[in-house]
C-alpha cells in the first residue's frame, strides 16, 4: 500500500520527466544561469545541481538515481558523481512534514525545525567530502544534436517511460522484502525491545520510525534518534540505492560513508537544539 498509494503516484512522473530532461538536454538550460552559485556553494556543475535538487524535493532514492543517470549520459564526471552520492540523497519534504511531524509527533511546530536539521546536516556532510577546488571536476558535456519529433516519440519518450516503470517496480520489491524482514525481527526481539527498536529503525525508516515512536523514552532522546534514522535511510534505502548504481561503476561506499556521517551529524544537531538551545518545544 505504501508503494501503490505513495511512491507510484509521487515518484514515477518525476522519474519519467527527469529522464526526458536529461536525454534532451533541457536541464542544461534550467540550471546553467546560476552556474557560479552551484560551484561556490556546493562545488557542483549545473547538471550536478539538478541531481541535488531532485534528491531534496523527491526523496529517496531519486538523488542516487539522477546521479547515476547523469553519469551514464556523460553529463557529470565520476568524481562529481561520487561526491554527490555522499550528500544528495534525502528523505522527501512531504515525508518529513506529514509522516514524521504530523503523523508520529502530532506537532506542526516541528516541521521547520525538522527541515533545518535534516538539510543543514546534509550541507555539513557535503563540506566533509567536498574537493579542495571545484575546478578539480572535469565537467563533461555531450555533443548537442538536434532532436526530431520522431526521435522523441519513438526513442526518448519510450525509453524514459520504461526506465521509470522498471525503477519504481524495483523499489516496490525492496520495500516488500525489507518490510517482511522488519516484521520478523520485531517478533523475534519482543523480549529485547530496545534492541528491536534500533534494528527496526536501521532496517526500514517508515515502519521503523513508527515502532520507535512507541518507545517510552523522553522526547529529548526520541526526536533526535528518529531524525537520525531518517537521515540514514535504513538498509532498505541502501539496497534501493545500490540497485540504482548497478549499471555504473560508481562506488556504493561513497553513499554509505555519507549516510553514516549524516546519521551522527543529524543526531548531534537535533540533540543540541532540543537539549541545549531549547529551540524545539
Amino acid at each position: 500500500m505504501l508503494w501503490f498509494y505513495t511512491l507510484l503516484p509521487s515518484l514515477l512522473p518525476f522519474m519519467i520527466l527527469s529522464n526526458i530532461c536529461i536525454k534532451t538536454g533541457l536541464l542544461d538550460k534550467l540550471f546553467e544561469a546560476p552556474k557560479k552559485f552551484w560551484e561556490k556553494a556546493f562545488a557542483l556543475s549545473p547538471s550536478g545541481a539538478y541531481a541535488l535538487c531532485m534528491g531534496i524535493f523527491c526523496g529517496y532514492p531519486m538523488g542516487a538515481k539522477i546521479t547515476a543517470d547523469l553519469y551514464a549520459e556523460h553529463r557529470i564526471s565520476k568524481q562529481e558523481a561520487s561526491y554527490l552520492l555522499t550528500f544528495a540523497c534525502f528523505p522527501g519534504p512531504s515525508f518529513l512534514s506529514s509522516y514524521l511531524c504530523v503523523g508520529l509527533f502530532k506537532n506542526t511546530r516541528l516541521i521547520f525545525p525538522t527541515y533545518f536539521i535534516l538539510y543543514s546536516s546534509g550541507f555539513l556532510c557535503s563540506l566533509l567530502f567536498r574537493p579542495q577546488k571545484s575546478s578539480e571536476f572535469s565537467y563533461l558535456k555531450k555533443t548537442k544534436k538536434e532532436i526530431s519529433g520522431s526521435d522523441f516519440l519513438g526513442n526518448i519518450l519510450d525509453t524514459s517511460i520504461m526506465n521509470g516503470f522498471e525503477t519504481i517496480t524495483k523499489l516496490g520489491g525492496y520495500i516488500l522484502i525489507f518490510s517482511i524482514l522488519q516484521g520478523i525481527s520485531s517478533i523475534a526481539l519482543r523480549s529485547f525491545p530496545t534492541l528491536g527498536y534500533f534494528l527496526q529503525g536501521i532496517t526500514e525508516i517508515t515502519t521503523g520510525n513508527a515502532a520507535l515512536s512507541k518507545a517510552s523514552w523522553s522526547f529529548d532522546l526520541l526526536y533526535p534518534l528518529i531524525l537520525a534514522f531518517t537521515s540514514f535511510g535504513g538498509l532498505s534505502v541502501a539496497a534501493q540505492t545500490k540497485s540504482m548504481l548497478a549499471d555504473t561503476d560508481l562506488p556504493f561506499s561513497s553513499y554509505l560513508k555519507g549516510k553514516i556521517c549524516n546519521f551522527f551529524c543529524t543526531f548531534a544537531i537535533a540533540f543540541c537544539l532540543v537539549k541545549i538551545v531549547k529551540v524545539i518545544i
